[in-house]
């Protein structure tokens, strides 16, 4: 295993321990972070991690598939958790359903010197959405 999978993992360890300035640490301060909801500064990927965790106390992401090469990791995986809490975005309040979220997603990170210097994230929203309720008939 190589430093781009040891920093991946360790991310989802932190993030799943609720320790979001911890897992922040391990991010270039430079590092901008590209969701499909757009790009995330350092302080704002750290801040949509608080408002998951607030919404979903008990989420984590657990890595499923993973292939590492030299720098680089892409990750498959799902995210999951209980919907316990409202999730507050710029967009808007999902109130809280008491939903099981189960999301696939892929990950890619790009590590040097022990920082995350690329990360983009795919997931689907609309999945996400109709799994919390917060789509029209679900």
């Amino acid at each position: 295993m190589g430093e781009a999978r040891r920093t991946a993992e360790r991310f989802f360890e932190l993030f799943a321990a609720g320790k979001m300035t911890d897992a922040s640490e391990l991010y270039d301060p430079a590092c901008i972070t590209v969701m499909p909801t757009g790009r995330l500064n350092q302080a704002e990927h750290e801040q949509m991690g608080y408002a998951f965790k607030a919404a979903l106390p008990d989420s984590k992401m657990v890595v499923d598939n993973a292939v590492e090469s030299g720098d680089e990791i892409v990750v498959l995986g799902h995210f999951g958790g209980t919907h316990t809490g409202d999730l507050v975005s710029p967009g808007g309040t999902i109130p809280a359903s008491g939903r099981t979220l189960h999301l696939r997603f892929m990950d890619y990170f790009k590590v040097l010197d022990g920082k995350i210097v690329d990360h983009q994230t795919i997931f689907d929203q609309v999945d996400m959405l109709t799994q919390l309720g917060a789509m029209p008939g679900a």
